[in-house]
């Protein structure tokens, strides 16, 4: 029987200090998530790696809560903490904007396609936010459309299933 790991992290810095983690694959999800902690030279810095499992993925989008000012940088890069990029093609951004049957949140990205070779990833420092989402945009400077993410910390705060983008 397989075992169903849910996204969650432990508090603080509590989950295998200086090392990645990778989820094992979930049959549910259409991405590979990577933690980093500490992320570079910064040992207060995480980043949070998402590529698709196969196939190219444009009009990438990560989603943050609409408060969280954390975010230090975002931007493509090599698989498992590789350089990150910033200089990201079509780079968009939105919000503070309130889902539909969901909360406010942020969003950010580009139309860089990912790949097994070509990750996203978002940066921040401090105390986490209480979810990282992730998901593909309709339209080159639109918004995500369907959401996968990750928790950190005790927080069960992921945007619900059913909220989107008005």
């Amino acid at each position: 029987m397989p075992h169903d790991h849910s996204h969650e992290h432990g508090g603080g810095h509590s989950h295998e200090d200086g090392h990645s983690h990778e989820h094992e694959p979930n049959p549910d999800t259409e991405y590979t998530w990577r933690i980093h902690h500490p992320f570079g030279d910064d040992g207060d810095e995480v980043a949070v790696e998402v590529a698709p499992k196969s196939g190219l993925l444009p009009r990438w989008r990560f989603v943050t809560p609409g408060g969280f000012t954390g975010v230090t940088r975002w931007g493509v890069g090599s698989p498992n903490g590789g350089p990150i990029d910033t200089d990201v093609r079509n780079p968009v951004q939105g919000g503070p904007v309130q889902l539909v049957n969901g909360p406010e949140v942020l969003w950010m990205g580009g139309l860089d396609p990912l790949s097994s070779t070509r990750s996203a990833y978002l940066v921040f420092r401090g105390d986490p936010p209480h979810y990282v989402a992730f998901g593909q945009a309709d339209k080159p400077d639109g918004p995500p459309g369907a959401l996968e993410g990750v928790s950190f910390g005790d927080h069960d705060m992921h945007p619900p299933p059913d909220s989107r983008f008005g």
